[in-house]
């Protein structure tokens, strides 16, 4: 940027020499004191359509030859709907200015199509190649041509333009901006300052672009992360597709014309698919299965037939294809002009329950109307372009104002507002359906929350917390499975808070409550990662000990007893003596149930109470096979 900068201030600087200039018969241009500057070729030029190699020889009779300005192209001069070779001649007498060399350079910004230029007779460059394979480049930047030291010559100009299709005015061919002559020198600087400023002008429309880009490229990244907003997805297919026919067709890339304007087509037709399914799911149309379903038909086919159409525009370069190519064109421009129409018909069924449509979707159906209407008509009205209709179309277009360079035109301030609609719209959608999910969310964690409350409460014990009945047994019979199973060893204890009714008759049951939450509290404290405990009924407890073999079963069995002996048990200021009893119980070969298991552990807590309490008592599982 810094280097462009410098070269525009330069040529800003370069003050132009005076050169006089003479029109002489037989369209000659006398061109004396050709210094610094730089001189516009506006001609006469000699004009002749056909081909012949032998025209650019200097010794040529072209009295005959019609003549022409450079200002603008042939189609708009007498030569519409014409196609193939033409030729541009004019006779130069040329003179440098004192101390400047005599060394001479052209400049030529444009010619549609691919074309040569000669100087006396000898090929001095080209642009794209001429049949039999004829290949131009698009956006290309201004071409300088050098012609040496000669002071008088013939400059020729063999021009060929592609044959017509059904988009093409017939204006074009030719001359489209002045060509220039001066030093090599100042042709350089002119070409720089050429670039400069059309980088100057381009710098609004690239910065839309980029935003637009951007806004696709942030679509696409969010829409990774959530598959399922495909109103996304959508968006991004809109938003790129401007950035992309942009660098293909106006970014000086010198792309081949078939590459670039045959890859434009697809790209026209997913940003207007883009937008048929943004309409689908801002106007809330996707619950109408059939419509959605056609829109997804339509579209397929829609973006077949631009891959089609820009297919043809490869066989249209070739001579034995250009018939079948122009026919095959108006078909699939037909078809596309009718597909385009498309998202009218989707407004007008969405416009039916406008009542319905928020502020945002409302406005983004409003612009999408009126944009849509302005690109049909204009697409239907360009097609006649052997008519007068085609005014039309050129007014619909013409810049109402420029910005930075860059001309503002009707459709492209419809379309500008039309996008920010959308961009609103998309954003306000994603952020509703972010509510609606993040409401779901938090509904689906307090039903969680309330279904993990409500299973806790039909495990555990209301008033010990610990598991209850149903719980503790049904745990106690997969550890006695997993125990059989895989050998592992496993301790069961009943146990049984002694004289308990006495207890609740002399101080209360709000004693016998606390007396046993408080044992409760003893048992959770003393569990191993794997232990459980519950409350069995009652003042009973089970404790399952797994991997744990009878003698430690039995151990802490006696350490759990030793702590319910020595706990303080207060009832205010009354100390509640608290004592209980111990059975201890392992799975066998003839235990292998929980009922069993626990049946032996209650015959060895009977023991520990006949016993006189307050001790521990393995169970004789011999006897209780037995019985």
């Amino acid at each position: 940027m810094v280097v462009l900068l410098l070269l525009g201030l330069g040529a800003l600087r370069i003050q132009a020499q005076e050169v006089h200039t003479e029109k002489q018969p037989a369209s000659s241009i006398l061109i004396e004191g050709l210094g610094k500057g730089t001189l516009p070729l506006h001609g006469p030029w000699q004009f002749h359509v056909g081909d012949d190699p032998a025209w650019a020889k200097p010794a040529l009779d072209t009295s005959s030859w019609e003549q022409l300005m450079a200002d603008k192209p042939w189609g708009k001069q007498g030569h519409a709907n014409l196609a193939g070779f033409a030729w541009y001649r004019c006779k130069l007498t040329l003179s440098s200015a004192p101390q400047m060399p005599a060394e001479f350079s052209i400049l030529i910004p444009r010619i549609k199509d691919a074309y040569e230029v000669y100087w006396n007779g000898v090929l001095v460059g080209r642009n794209g190649r001429l049949p039999p394979e004829p290949v131009r480049y698009l956006s290309q930047p201004p071409q300088t041509f050098i012609l040496g030291g000669a002071r008088e010559g013939v400059l020729a100009v063999r021009v060929w333009k592609a044959p017509l299709l059904s988009d093409d005015s017939g204006g074009a061919g030719g001359f489209w901006a002045v060509p220039s002559i001066g030093s090599t020198r100042s042709i350089v600087t002119a070409r720089d300052a050429i670039e400069f400023q059309w980088l100057r002008n381009q710098q609004f429309l690239f910065a839309v672009n980029l935003l637009c880009g951007t806004i696709g490229l942030l679509s696409v990244l969010l829409w990774l992360r959530a598959p399922s907003r495909w109103v996304l997805l959508a968006a991004a297919g809109f938003a790129v597709g401007s950035p992309a026919r942009l660098v293909l067709q106006k970014a000086h890339l010198g792309l081949p014309y078939v590459l670039a304007m045959g890859a434009s087509q697809p790209l026209i037709a997913v940003q207007d698919v883009g937008l048929w399914f943004l309409l689908l799911f801002l106007l809330s149309l996707q619950e109408n299965y059939k419509l959605a379903r056609l829109t997804r038909i339509l579209a397929c086919s829609y973006v077949l037939v631009a891959a089609l159409d820009g297919a043809l525009v490869a066989l249209s370069w070739q001579p034995g294809w250009i018939h079948f190519a122009q026919v095959a064109d108006i078909v699939s421009t037909l078809c596309c002009i009718v597909l385009e129409a498309y998202p009218l018909v989707l407004l007008a069924y969405a416009l039916r329950k406008v009542r319905q449509l928020d502020s945002a979707s409302l406005l983004v159906a409003m612009l999408a109307f009126l944009d849509e209407l302005l690109i049909v008509f204009g697409n239907v009205v360009k097609q006649g372009h052997q008519t007068a209709t085609r005014w039309i179309a050129d007014k619909l277009d013409a810049p109402l104002f420029s910005i930075g360079g860059t001309g503002i035109s009707l459709p492209s301030i419809a379309g500008t507002f039309l996008f920010i609609a959308i961009v609103y719209a998309v954003y306000d959608s994603v952020r509703e359906d972010q509510r609606r999910t993040d409401a779901l969310e938090q509904e689906r964690i307090v039903l969680l929350r309330e279904s993990d409350r409500m299973r806790y409460q039909a495990e555990h014990d209301g008033l010990t917390g610990l598991r209850n009945h149903h719980s503790i047994v049904e745990r106690l019979g997969q550890e006695i499975s997993r125990s059989l199973s895989e050998g592992i060893p496993l301790s069961v204890v009943l146990i049984d808070v002694d004289h308990f009714k006495k207890i609740n008759d002399r101080y209360g049951h709000m004693a016998g409550d606390l007396v046993l939450r408080e044992i409760g509290g003893i048992f959770t404290r003393s569990l191993g990662v794997d232990d459980a405990v519950g409350r069995y009924g009652g003042e009973e407890f089970l404790l399952i000990l797994p991997d744990c073999e009878i003698e430690d079963g039995l151990i802490r069995a006696e350490q759990l007893r030793a702590a319910v002996e020595s706990k303080h048990f207060m009832d205010g200021e009354t100390r509640l003596p608290v004592t209980a009893s111990f059975g201890v119980a392992t799975p066998s070969a003839e235990l292998r149930d929980a009922e069993a298991v626990i049946r032996a552990a209650d015959t060895a807590l009977y023991r520990a109470k006949s016993a006189g309490r307050n001790c521990v008592i393995r169970a004789k599982m011999d006897s209780m096979a037995q019985k």
